[in-house]
């Protein structure tokens, strides 16, 4: 059973295009930190990413949690 979720967990090159870009800054390929902030009465969900080594914001986003 542990070789079939391992293979699941395989990701196509293009997958692994699309994390690599949404996870390193642009400018200097730094794996940004994502920090959240959950409001549960919106049922909103903000996620910013920043570079710890550029200090630049990168990415700012809204998830609805229903």
């Amino acid at each position: 059973m542990d070789a079939e979720s391992n293979e699941k967990n395989i990701l196509a090159p293009h997958q692994e295009d699309y994390l690599e870009i949404e996870n390193t800054c642009c400018l200097c390929g730094t794996d940004l930190v994502f920090h959240h902030e959950i409001d549960c009465l919106e049922q909103l969900v903000s996620e910013k990413a920043s570079c710890p080594s550029c200090g630049v914001q990168l990415k700012e986003r809204e998830h609805l949690l229903h």
